[in-house]
């Protein structure tokens, strides 16, 4: 089977990708939560961000210029939108920087969808993962996308927990809450030859377009984009009657496992559609011809999902504004 043979070692080069919306992606969902507190809200938010144990370096040192000496509410938009950025920073810190504040498994949970009906019945109930929607009693490295997001909000109401504490868990909380948004942070794919331990939500699909499934999701609102652009990106989509009347609507609903679903059913019908899985369900069948070609998507799947991603984005927005009233500014 050379040809599956091939496509797996292409697999393993993509083993380091991102677990999370690009940067981009997060700036927007924080523009847009700052947009949902008044001012003197967003100032407690910041205030108890300054605490944060890499705020000097992080955070005050790598204010833009043009930011530091600008006004008060752009400072701290700022701010949002580096905290929201901030634990895919620690991604790339030093190794013992990385040690301390790295959590690669806080950005996710996988779900199990099954490319066949075979495979789930081969499968299901052999996998090995963390589906617990609780959060534990105290911060541990294998904590899920949605036991993260619960215990930070634990922490930020607590009276016991110190403030790097919270400003730490606040920082992650920005993040986390984003991430869950994005479909394929909430699902992985099984098959029994190609993907016995999972797809790693995509990360381990091949794609034409940015390598794989899963960084073409995460690069559906923007890239590595700058404040301006970001902020300007959030204020154009709380501007969409639609997408504004989505945002309302989805802040009524702050229960992490209602997001968790909504998530999955996405990366089952619209992430993994039939165009993705008829082409995976003949990788794994395949016989050994030739190599395998990356999956090339349609531009009808790109329509698509960057429509469903500026939707995500939005209800990740409003729900973390409405979090952020609830936990920090009240």
């Amino acid at each position: 089977m050379r040809r599956a043979i091939c496509f797996l070692m292409i697999l393993s080069l993509l083993q380091s990708q991102a677990l999370a919306w690009s940067a981009g992606g997060h700036k927007i969902v924080a523009s847009i939560a700052f947009r949902q507190l008044t001012a003197e809200e967003q100032a407690k938010v910041v205030a108890l961000l300054k605490e944060h144990p890499r705020f000097a370096q992080d955070f005050k040192a790598k204010m833009p210029e043009e930011i530091a000496s600008g006004s008060e509410p752009e400072k701290n938009e700022w701010i949002f939108q580096q905290a929201a950025i901030w634990p895919d920073l620690a991604r790339g810190f030093p190794e013992g920087l990385q040690k301390k504040f790295h959590r690669a498994q806080w950005h996710y949970i996988n779900v199990p969808h099954f490319l066949t009906g075979t495979d789930r019945v081969a499968l299901d109930g052999k996998l090995k993962l963390n589906l617990s929607l609780e959060a534990p009693e105290s911060a541990v490295e294998g904590m899920n996308v949605v036991q993260t997001i619960r215990y930070a909000r634990t922490i930020l109401k607590s009276d016991d927990a110190e403030k790097q504490q919270k400003a730490l868990m606040l920082s992650w909380l920005m993040h986390t809450e984003g991430d869950l948004h994005q479909p394929l942070h909430s699902t992985a794919l099984f098959s029994r030859f190609l993907f016995p331990n999972g797809d790693r939500g995509g990360n381990r699909v091949v794609t034409s377009q940015r390598g794989s499934l899963h960084s073409v999701w995460d690069s559906f609102p923007g890239g590595k984009i700058q404040f301006q652009t970001a902020r300007n990106r959030a204020i154009q989509l709380m501007n969409d009657e639609e997408l504004s009347a989505l945002g309302a609507e989805a802040a009524k609903n702050l229960d992490e496992k209602t997001w968790l679903d909504e998530s999955h059913l996405l990366a089952v019908t619209v992430a993994y559609d039939p165009e993705v899985i008829g082409r995976l369900r003949i990788l794994e069948m395949s016989g050994d011809e030739g190599e395998f070609e990356p999956i090339k998507l349609s531009e009808t799947y790109l329509k698509t999902g960057s429509a469903i991603a500026d939707r995500r984005v939005v209800q990740a927005g409003y729900r973390l504004g409405a979090i952020l009233k609830e936990t920090v500014a009240e």
